[in-house]
């Protein structure tokens, strides 16, 4: 048995409430965002910035409640020291690629940012750029990790390498969209999904997300991202 396994832990019902679970309260999400007045960016951008967090912390909450109600079943366990090091390491790999994907795109299907209200945040002054760093470096990515690894990568993993790393890391990527985000989100899913089923634990994870999406933010705020 991997690390990213765990005997008695999440499978196809937990997979199939989480992302039901998932769309519904994305949709949810969506529509408060179109109470907000859509001439101010900023505000939308901050609010925004906290949707991965809120709707993927709803949605493990969906499948964790449906039968284990266990947290070590759902990689909420400690790792040695090293495997923070090495997430904090590909984090940045992951940033680095990403600007690979991004100028890739640009130079095959020309510019078109999915995520211009989340730049106005980080550039809309300290304030916004301190609650979108909060909502999307920190929120965002806990609740992105706990659901597609804790949840839906930890219950693939008993079916191989391919399902639990490559296939999670699908799935993640369709949730964000087909643009520009797309073949980047599978490839921050590659990386930490691989990390997870290397560990078993979800907090190496959680810390290169948060890293990666830190980098974007900082990037974006000193208003270099190839996509602005």
């Amino acid at each position: 048995m991997v690390a990213g396994e765990h005997r008695g832990g999440p499978g196809w019902p937990e997979i199939i409430v989480g992302l039901a679970a998932y769309a519904l309260l994305l949709l949810c999400f969506a529509l408060v965002l179109s109470l907000l007045p859509q001439n101010d960016p900023v505000l939308l951008g901050v609010v925004g910035s906290t949707a991965g967090g809120f709707v993927g912390l709803g949605a493990f909450s969906a499948a964790f409640g449906l039968r284990i109600r266990a947290l070590p079943a759902f990689g909420f366990t400690s790792v040695p020291r090293r495997w923070l090091v090495a997430a904090t390491g590909l984090g940045i790999v992951g940033y680095g690629l990403n600007l690979v994907i991004q100028f890739t795109y640009l130079k095959w299907f020309g510019g078109n940012d999915p995520q211009g209200i989340l730049h106005a945040a980080a550039r809309g002054g300290p304030i916004p750029f301190f609650l979108s760093l909060l909502g999307g470096a920190v929120f965002t990515p806990f609740g992105e990790e706990i659901l597609f690894r804790g949840v839906i990568a930890n219950a693939l993993n008993r079916y191989g390498a391919f399902a639990g790393i490559v296939l999670s890391s699908i799935i993640f990527g369709l949730t964000h969209g087909v643009s520009v985000i797309f073949p980047i989100a599978i490839m921050i899913g590659i990386l930490s999904a691989s990390l997870f089923r290397a560990t078993g634990s979800v907090w190496p994870s959680i810390l290169l997300h948060c890293v990666y999406n830190g980098a974007n933010s900082v990037a974006s705020a000193l208003g270099y991202s190839p996509m602005q």
